[in-house]
C-alpha cells in the first residue's frame, strides 16, 4: 500500500507526459519494492519555480527542473538494496520523462511502522495478522 508524491518544477506538463510520469513510478513500485498495483497510489505536484531554490537562488522557468519524491511504505518490507535501486529509478523515470533535472532532487522512503497506517480503513499490522487483502 504505497503512497508517492512526487513535487516538480518547472514548465507544466503536457498530459502524455504526466500520465507516463505517473505510470513508471507506479511500475517501479511492483518491479522494485515488489508493492501491488491496485493499492499503490501516486500524486503529482507542479510548483511554480519561483517557490523552490536551490543552493540559495530561487529558480527560474529557463532552469531545470527540481524536484522531491516522497514513498511511503511499511516497514520492513523491502532491503536496502530494492530502496537504493528505487531511488535511483525514480530519478531514471523522472529524466526519463521531463529531461535534464537538477542534481538537488531527492527520494526519501518513508518505512511507516505496520500500526501506523492502512487503507480501506484496516492498519498494516491488523491486515497482516487477518491476512486481509
Amino acid at each position: 500500500m504505497p503512497y508517492i508524491n512526487i513535487k516538480l518544477t518547472g514548465t507544466a506538463l503536457l498530459p502524455r507526459q504526466r500520465e507516463d510520469l505517473l505510470a513508471r513510478i507506479t511500475d517501479l513500485m511492483g518491479t522494485v519494492m515488489k508493492k501491488r498495483r491496485e493499492v499503490t497510489v501516486v500524486s503529482l505536484e507542479e510548483a511554480d519555480p519561483s517557490h523552490w531554490a536551490v543552493a540559495g537562488r530561487t529558480l527560474c522557468a529557463a532552469d531545470h527542473p527540481a524536484a522531491y519524491v516522497e514513498i511511503k511504505v511499511t516497514a520492513g518490507t523491502n532491503t536496502p538494496e530494492e530502496k537504493a535501486a528505487m531511488v535511483a529509478e525514480t530519478v531514471a523515470a523522472l529524466k526519463s520523462v521531463v529531461g535534464e533535472i537538477q542534481t538537488a532532487t531527492y527520494v526519501v522512503i518513508h518505512d511507516i511502522a505496520a500500526d501506523s497506517w492502512g487503507y480501506d480503513g484496516v492498519t498494516q499490522a491488523v491486515r497482516n495478522r487477518k491476512s486481509v487483502p
